[in-house]
């Protein structure tokens, strides 16, 4: 079938791009302009420049369109603009499903965040016991730029599929992977671990997912999923203490054994965000969202995927063990400890088990 891919030079979306080629599928991929398209070097694949924030761009770059995969957005925490996280991720989407309704297209699936999913926790328990799909969606709970911008795009889409457009909305949980270029908050702390320069840990609950199986339950999406519904694609739960013996183990450097204080990393983002805000405009190290992002993390369950999809995503190692030997191998670290990382036994075995 033929298929647009929306924002298909990013990470997850060049990634969605390869599992559609691998198909037999024929794609169609849009990107902004003047981005880079590195992440597509080689695919056939017919690349069409696009604004995203410019409904009439939007409209003639999906022009033909009949099943779409809307993967671009901003994530950051930060952006030296805050205009631009509705811009990108709230106008971008209405103007893409404006598109897509004219359009009549078959199928729409939409790339939200599992941010959307846990705005808020009454108490402690809350935050302990797994969240799904089934949450009451109020967007008045939801704080944080990149958060709201995410939260107000899929009440769109959820409005639109309440009108008959045939959309599907898919969560990923912490995407790491190969091909994280220009690294994500999610594949810089992978980055940052390899490189040793993690001294503290963020005290938090993480469900980590390949990106090469978000892209997998993209397609499944775009076949299986029914209208209207969300389905959350992560894979295993763990807490951070978990995920960096994972790391300690597979790479042979000694994990962080302090963890940085919730009240700390809030203070420490205030004060970082002022100086990327007024002096460097430059990403800060810390910022208020980075900390609303731990404060708010959770576990959750991905059987709806499982279940209605055939969705089937790889163990939490094997995850990891693909995003470090990436990262190594790519001279995201010296070279010395590249060879030493790439040299593990424990690295291969994991690498093995993914498949």
């Amino acid at each position: 079938m033929a298929v647009t891919a929306v924002g298909a030079n990013g990470f997850v979306g060049a990634h969605v791009v390869r599992a559609l080629l691998e198909r037999g599928d024929e794609v169609l991929a849009l990107v902004g302009a003047d981005q880079d398209t590195a992440s597509l070097a080689g695919l056939p694949v017919k690349i069409r420049d696009f604004d995203l924030r410019d409904a009439a761009s939007v409209r003639s770059g999906l022009s033909g369109a009949e099943r779409i995969v809307h993967a671009a957005a901003t994530y950051a925490f930060w952006t030296p603009d805050r205009r631009d996280f509705y811009r990108v991720n709230v106008e971008g989407t209405r103007h893409v499903l404006d598109a897509a309704r004219d359009l009549g297209v078959a199928k729409l699936v939409h790339t939200s965040s599992t941010a959307t999913l846990s705005p808020v926790f009454e108490n402690a328990e809350d935050r302990t016991r797994p969240g799904d799909e089934e949450g009451a969606f109020d967007l008045r709970r939801f704080r944080g730029h990149y958060k709201m911008s995410k939260a107000m795009a899929e009440e769109l889409v959820l409005r639109a599929a309440a009108r008959g457009l045939p959309a599907v909305i898919v969560h990923p949980t912490t995407v790491i992977g190969p091909g994280d270029r220009r690294p994500t908050p999610s594949g810089f702390m992978i980055q940052q671990y390899v490189s040793g320069h993690m001294a503290v840990y963020l005290d938090m609950l993480q469900n980590v997912v390949d990106v090469r199986d978000v892209a997998a339950g993209q397609v499944l999406a775009l076949e299986q999923a029914r209208p209207g519904e969300r389905y959350i694609l992560g894979g295993d739960n763990l807490a951070m203490r978990e995920l960096l013996a994972i790391l300690a183990d597979l790479t042979g450097i000694p994990a962080p054994r302090v963890p940085l204080p919730l009240p700390l990393l809030s203070l420490a983002g205030v004060v970082n965000e002022w100086i990327a805000d007024h002096l460097t405009h430059r990403p800060p190290l810390a910022c208020t969202e980075q900390a609303m992002h731990v404060r708010d993390s959770r576990f959750v369950r991905i059987d709806k995927a499982k279940r209605e999809l055939g969705y089937a995503p790889r163990p939490a190692r094997a995850v990891l063990a693909a995003a470090v030997h990436w990262f190594a191998s790519e001279g995201y670290c010296r070279r010395d400890v590249a060879e030493r990382i790439l040299a593990r036994p424990q690295l291969e075995a994991a690498l093995l088990d993914g498949g």
